[in-house]
């Protein structure tokens, strides 16, 4: 005899959801999955432990993301679309020289990292999923140049003669680089400052930063202090036929 619980039970299951219940569901995927690449990398996780951490069948996920390389894709662009859009209301919104806009936007970099270290670690250090099979996430990707909008707001400062170096692209590399390093250390600073759990830290190589005399705060702040005053020090110009 068929259990008429059962089968109502499994109608609701396979009921077509509202948009608005989808992109929930979708955004849902996203947020779990960032989770389990964060805790795991792009090797050691599977769209079947995303399931099951989910609660949800792995046919039921295919509906959303067909592999682990379009999850990775559509978690990054979500999170570059939030970050993209909270830079371009700074941008909008300030008030003062390009150089001091360039810091404001080099300080909210850090603040994107220490808001959600997660998602910062999925744009910029997990890489890219293998898949033999282009998704739709995929299909419909435009890259976000993420350096062209520093470069632009560089050469906008290069033009007004407050940064006296040429190369905007040069430039806005390099500073990428001290800031992307610069946002890990702080996360590290910041883990030991609030984690009292100090067990097998004496093996670790970041345990050094334990006898720093200075807080993960007052970093950040040297660090952006550094930057500026490299930009707008002549004597600290590099000349091309000195790295050519």
């Amino acid at each position: 005899m068929i259990d008429e619980k059962i089968v109502s039970n499994n109608k609701k299951k396979t009921r077509s959801r509202s948009p608005e219940k989808k992109a929930q569901q979708l955004d849902e995927i996203l947020e779990v999955g960032k989770q389990l690449f964060q805790e795991y990398g792009r090797e050691g996780f599977s769209l079947r432990r995303l399931a099951k951490k989910l609660d949800m069948s792995q046919n039921n996920l295919y509906n959303y993301v067909e592999s682990k390389r379009e999850l990775w894709i559509a978690i990054r662009k979500k999170f570059y679309e939030q970050y993209r859009n909270e830079t371009r209301d700074i941008i909008k919104n300030f008030t003062g020289s390009t150089v001091d806009l360039l810091l404001e936007i080099f300080n909210h970099f850090f603040e994107f990292a220490e808001k959600d270290y997660t998602a910062f670690r999925m744009m910029h250090i997990i890489r890219s999923p293998p898949s033999d099979k282009v998704g739709p996430f995929e299909k419909n990707y435009k890259p976000f140049k993420y350096l062209e909008g520093t470069t632009r707001v560089i050469q906008k400062a290069i033009d007004k003669g407050e940064i006296k170096e040429k190369n905007a692209t040069l430039i806005a590399s390099f500073l990428f680089s001290i800031l992307l390093g610069s946002a890990m250390v702080e996360y590290v600073m910041r883990d030991i400052e609030t984690t009292n759990n100090k067990s097998g830290r004496k093996v670790e190589e970041f345990k050094q930063f334990e006898t720093r005399s200075f807080t993960s705060k007052e970093f950040r702040k040297y660090v952006l202090r550094k930057i500026q005053k490299g930009l707008l020090d002549p004597n600290l110009v590099v000349d091309e036929s000195e790295y050519k």
